[in-house]
């Protein structure tokens, strides 16, 4: 009976043992589940967390691009303070514009040298640079239409370009004035408005053209003027004239050896030409055409020194040869 009951009891034991052991088990698989749970919601938080932080960095950044452009704009707005109190300054550029525009002066090159009559004089030409002796007629003809297109060419060619380069410069920077005075783009602007230095070369450019100008109207005249145009000429131009002879530097002989090579011209042609003769002075010659020296020629120990006169300008142009 004893030995019932201690079985009994054993056996109770063991149930009642292996029931907690469920218990127990089925309580760590909660636990574990519970456990791997949190672990997931945490590196999502952390994650989240992440991608926060580089986000608040990126809005960061974003907000400092758009306090510089803020800036920026505030800068701009301060220039149109600036430019709507340099109005006087943007009126006279205008007119210091306007003022650089050059006109283009009537081209009247239709002078000619008449020699319908043939050869009506008998003077022996001056020692020329630039055409030969013993000329027929044909070649003084010729030689005299040459005269006409040398001085076309230069005009019609070279100044009128430069004066019409000149021009369009002039007219665009009046179109850039224009803007700034109607424009809407207080940006832009202030940016033409800060950039004036092609406008102020206009001015430097105009004079420079002007003379060059008048540097070639003295030789045509000289060429083809008669005294009285020459005088009213001289006057009007006399302090331009004078001044450009002053400045001349060795290379810039472009105008005398266009005045030079066309007197040459005429010098072998002299023979066929109504008023030049040719006159000895004080063992000089010189072509003259009626009071006036166009041409001088001078030997002088074994040296041939030949001088040509601009009567506009004053300005001389001298060659030597040495003579054996």
């Amino acid at each position: 009976m004893i030995k019932n009951k201690k079985i009994t009891i054993s056996i109770i034991f063991i149930a009642l043992a292996f029931a907690f052991s469920l218990l127990g088990f089925s309580n760590l698989r909660t636990v574990g589940s519970s456990y791997f749970n949190l672990s997931r919601e945490n590196s999502a938080l952390l994650e989240s967390k992440k991608k926060a932080e580089d986000k608040f960095k990126t809005l960061s950044q974003e907000n400092n691009s758009k306090k510089s452009k803020l800036d920026v704009i505030n800068n701009e707005i301060n220039k149109f303070d600036i430019i709507k109190d340099k109005t006087s300054e943007i009126d006279s550029m205008n007119m210091e514009i306007s003022d650089s525009l050059i006109s283009f002066r009537k081209n009247n090159f239709n002078e000619l040298y008449n020699i319908e009559n043939g050869k009506i004089n008998d003077y022996k030409p001056l020692k020329g640079s630039f055409i030969e002796e013993n000329l027929t007629e044909e070649d003084v003809r010729s030689n005299l239409l040459m005269i006409e297109f040398l001085l076309n060419s230069y005009y019609n060619f070279d100044l009128n370009r430069n004066i019409s380069k000149h021009n369009l410069k002039a007219y665009e920077n009046l179109g850039i004035i224009d803007y700034l005075i109607n424009g809407d783009n207080y940006m832009l602007k202030s940016i033409l408005l800060n950039d004036t230095s092609k406008i102020s070369k206009l001015k430097e450019e105009k004079e420079t053209i002007l003379k060059e100008e008048e540097e070639f109207f003295s030789v045509y005249e000289n060429i083809y003027g008669d005294k009285e145009n020459i005088k009213i000429l001289g006057q009007n131009n006399d302090n331009i004239l004078k001044s450009e002879t002053a400045n001349k530097s060795d290379e810039d002989k472009n105008f005398r050896i266009l005045n030079a090579l066309c007197i040459d011209i005429l010098n072998s042609s002299v023979n066929y030409l109504e008023n030049f003769k040719i006159v000895s002075e004080n063992g000089i010659n010189k072509l003259n055409v009626l009071d006036d020296t166009l041409m001088s020629e001078k030997n002088e120990n074994n040296k041939l020194t030949v001088t040509y006169f601009n009567r506009v300008s004053g300005d001389t142009y001298t060659l030597s040869e040495e003579r054996e």
